[in-house]
């Protein structure tokens, strides 16, 4: 299912081999729920077209849109994803996401990345944005083309995000009663696109 973001890039605006210390997200392919290297398009992402492909073994989202794949649907998981910025000439207007405990598009959360060094985590609650928290890590390779390796520990009341495999926060929130949805998000102004890219995608369940 794919949502045109075209409306959120203006608030936006305002706003895995692993590193050195080991994370706690255990995400392993071999007893996955899903997992995804992107070979080819996966029927369970729906038909691609010029803002979402797959393309040299990965996941691309170009310009704007955000997607999400139901074979994902967990109720906890360890998720882990690489992620790249891949192109863009609005670095502060540019950010790629990773969107979690999606329930419908009025109703989920969503971890962005900015290639200077920032994230941010929102929550969408009847159409409603808010966001959780905003902060510069040292954690993120900097800069565009650089490659991140993100990972969640989704839990039902709270969560916790990894970066390269540093621990860079743990904060609370409510995933859908009947579990939640893993996807993904790139945001870029209309007069300078971007390119956002997603690999190594593996979801185990807790």
């Amino acid at each position: 299912m794919k949502f045109d973001v075209r409306v959120m890039a203006a608030a936006l605006a305002l706003g895995w081999a692993f590193a050195a210390s080991p994370a706690a997200a255990e995400c392993n392919p071999d007893t996955s729920l899903f997992e995804d290297e992107f070979e080819f398009m996966d029927v369970s992402w729906g038909e691609s077209d010029d803002s979402l492909y797959v393309e040299d073994g990965a996941l691309t989202i170009n310009e704007y849109g955000g997607v999400v794949n139901f074979s994902t649907k967990n109720e906890g998981a360890n998720v882990c994803v690489d992620m790249t910025i891949a192109d863009a000439s609005k670095i502060p207007n540019s950010p790629i996401g990773i969107v979690f405990w999606w329930q419908d598009w009025d109703n989920y959360y969503s971890m962005f990345i900015w290639a200077d060094g920032w994230i941010e985590v929102r929550r969408i609650v009847g159409g409603e944005q808010t966001t959780l928290f905003t902060e510069e890590t040292l954690a993120l390779k900097k800069g565009v083309g650089e490659t991140n390796s993100v990972e969640l520990d989704l839990k039902p009341k709270d969560a916790t995000i990894f970066i390269n495999g540093t621990k860079v926060k743990r904060f609370k929130g409510r995933q859908p009663k009947d579990g939640g949805v893993i996807g993904f998000y790139g945001i870029s102004p209309e007069d300078a696109p971007a390119t956002f890219t997603f690999d190594n995608l593996v979801v185990n369940e807790h």
